[in-house]
């Protein structure tokens, strides 16, 4: 046993290399996304077009019905907000900010997630966030899971300061009602913006805090190593976007650091369609007002892309944040 017991001990510690080159990459680079981010700023459409050409991990969650509120995007960025300096910080937790110009969707010009990175007592890892609420102006595209979500998440914030147990807030009416819609809806149908509402695995701060401290004795001594079960546990019954983590790792990781090879790639592609379709034989020709009036209602409803599955398996050069 203590020859695995050395062996765990070693992949531990590499871990923990690779997370210090994390922290240094990121402090040393964040001054070059920010000043790459107001040359952005001037090129129209530009996130709309790295959106179209996401990678699967996100273009898989995006329904129909979200591409006209995407193609507002007018900026995203990525912050590993608990890194104090090259040295010190967790560098796994991110705040994805989503900054939109004005449209008929949502009030709100910008939108924050915050994800905390924790470990659980047994050695699970991963992702945990609040729901964060949407001021929408007319149609929800979640169809009111993520307020559903967000009212359920008040309450137990309300029952836990009362000091209420656990099977209290399992009896109130905002915990039956997510259950039950969320059971009544397909996973695939649920709008993108369903992340707003992820939480994950309810873990603690000081759960996670404790766990760390317990696995770096191990790692690094005295303690006795012991080998964790860390089987990622079942989410709660009222998370609405199981797929929340992997989303916001794609976001991360891969479509916000690869966004100036995505948007190039797309132009691209839009270029070589431009080329292959031949000039229409009535251009320039008079209109009626029902034609221009099609016209424009065809303008307001922008047409999601056709994603080809090649575009998602793009290798793209991998560069964090």
């Amino acid at each position: 046993m203590g020859m695995y017991s050395t062996l765990a001990r070693i992949e531990e510690q590499l871990a923990d290399i690779e997370l210090d080159n994390l922290r240094r990459a990121y402090t040393a680079t964040r001054p070059k996304f920010l000043e790459r981010a107001i040359a952005i700023g001037a090129i129209p459409e530009f996130w709309a077009t790295v959106i179209d050409e996401a990678p699967a991990e996100i273009d898989q969650r995006i329904q129909p019905r979200d591409v006209p509120a995407l193609n507002c995007l007018i900026g995203i960025d990525v912050e590993r907000f608990q890194v104090l300096d090259a040295e010190r910080g967790e560098p796994r937790s991110i705040k994805l900010t989503f900054c939109f110009r004005t449209n008929q969707w949502f009030h709100d010009e910008k939108i924050e997630k915050w994800f905390f990175w924790r470990m659980s007592r047994n050695g699970w890892s991963g992702l945990v966030s609040d729901p964060v609420r949407i001021r929408w102006k007319e149609r929800d595209l979640t169809d009111g899971l993520l307020d559903m979500a967000v009212n359920l998440w008040e309450k137990e914030k309300n029952l836990e300061v009362n000091g209420q147990a656990r099977a209290r807030i399992e009896a109130t009416d905002e915990y039956m009602g997510l259950v039950k819609r969320i059971q009544q809806t397909p996973q695939d149908a649920i709008s993108i913006f369903g992340l707003f509402g992820f939480r994950g695995h309810r873990t603690s701060a000081k759960e996670s805090a404790e766990a760390m401290e317990r696995k770096q004795r191990m790692v690094n001594g005295p303690e006795e190593w012991e080998e964790l079960d860390d089987e990622t546990p079942p989410l709660s019954d009222t998370e609405i976007y199981p797929h929340g983590e992997e989303v916001a790792v794609a976001f991360s990781e891969d479509l916000y650091p690869g966004a100036t090879q995505y948007f190039t790639a797309g132009k691209e592609r839009d270029a070589k369609i431009s080329d292959d379709e031949p000039a229409s034989e009535t251009d320039g020709a008079e209109e009626t007002n029902g034609d221009r009036e099609e016209g424009f209602q065809h303008e307001q409803r922008p047409n999601k892309k056709i994603r080809k599955s090649a575009s998602s398996s793009r290798v793209i050069p991998h560069r964090m944040p």
